[in-house]
């Protein structure tokens, strides 16, 4: 596959509200690995679509915790025009969550027996992803009923087959396929990519964002049950997929409404120390120690685990995800 190059650059300085940990931000170590990002230390890249038109971007920390900075430097195979340049600045903004306050969350909780010392170690650290609404929920497709390393599989055959190569900033990775040209596929054409069941979830819902059907910045301003009512009516999105949205796309911390079975086990070995909880008792805890936060204090606690996955073998998390 030839790959496009992306070789005119512009840069744009983005000032993060504080406290701010970029690698914490920007890396998801929980986040299985999907062929469009490429993270160095205090680095990311990553591709962007912006009215269809594919462009680079490239993410650097130039600050500290309490006084952050962000390089923004944008890459195309054209002119970049100042209005696309603040827009591309302006998505990477909300992608990150890089306006958010939430000094109340960190005040609030610095000295709870559980999250506190999480708090500590990755204060500044924001809910984000790296990919629109509809690039999110082909995550959440793929996910859906099956292992780490199926998905991973599932994913990575269907950007070989459907996405764009780019190549800027010395990196090169995927683009993903704009949602119109999903939709024109055939679904036994994306049966024989061993994806099952989800073709059918992949074409509709390709569909419905290529005529326009969804509504993301309408989605951004909404309500939490707003937003999930509006998303549980897209074709394949159950619970769990709902929930990825709201809190990864759409931010709203207190989406704690869904625990995966295996969501429970890594859940009760954080915050019991055991090897099963049952899921109401968890689902009430949590809510009531964590109340309007506890989708993020679970956040913390569950991305602290997967940086030590990093560094150090983990065999019971090994069991669960089997990557």
């Amino acid at each position: 596959m030839k790959a496009l190059t992306l070789s005119k650059s512009r840069s744009i300085t983005i000032r993060p509200t504080h406290p701010f940990n970029f690698d914490a931000t920007v890396h998801k170590p929980s986040h299985f690995p999907d062929q469009l990002t490429v993270y160095e230390k205090g680095k990311l890249w990553q591709t962007l679509r912006l009215n269809g038109r594919i462009f680079g971007a490239k993410l650097e920390n130039k600050g500290a915790v309490s006084r952050p900075l962000v390089k923004l430097t944008v890459f195309s195979n054209g002119n970049i025009a100042d209005g696309k340049l603040k827009q591309a600045a302006e998505e990477l903004c909300w992608y990150y969550d890089l306006n958010a306050d939430l000094r109340c969350f960190f005040s609030k909780f610095a000295k709870e027996l559980v999250l506190g010392p999480v708090i500590r170690k990755w204060s500044g650290m924001r809910v984000s992803s790296a990919h629109s609404l509809y690039e999110l929920l082909v995550v959440g497709i793929v996910l859906q009923n099956a292992t780490v390393r199926r998905s991973v599989q599932m994913l990575a055959s269907l950007l070989e087959n459907y996405g764009m190569l780019v190549k800027f900033g010395g990196k090169t990775m995927y683009a993903m396929w704009a949602p119109g040209e999903l939709a024109k596929v055939g679904e036994q054409e994306l049966r024989a990519l061993k994806v099952g069941y989800r073709a059918k979830f992949l074409v509709r819902l390709s569909g419905d964002f290529a005529e326009g059907k969804v509504d993301e910045p309408a989605l951004r301003a909404m309500g939490k049950e707003q937003a999930k009512k509006e998303l549980m009516k897209l074709y394949g999105v159950g619970p769990e997929t709902a929930r990825i949205l709201l809190f990864e796309a759409l931010h709203h911390y207190d989406a704690f409404d869904h625990i995966a079975p295996w969501q429970q086990k890594i859940y009760s070995h954080l915050f019991y120390g055991k090897r099963l909880v049952p899921v109401s008792r968890m689902s009430s805890d949590i809510k009531r120690r964590y109340g309007k936060w506890s989708m993020l204090a679970v956040h913390y606690l569950w991305e602290d685990l997967f940086w030590k996955r990093k560094t150090q073998h983990i065999d019971w998390l090994e069991k669960e995800i089997r990557l």
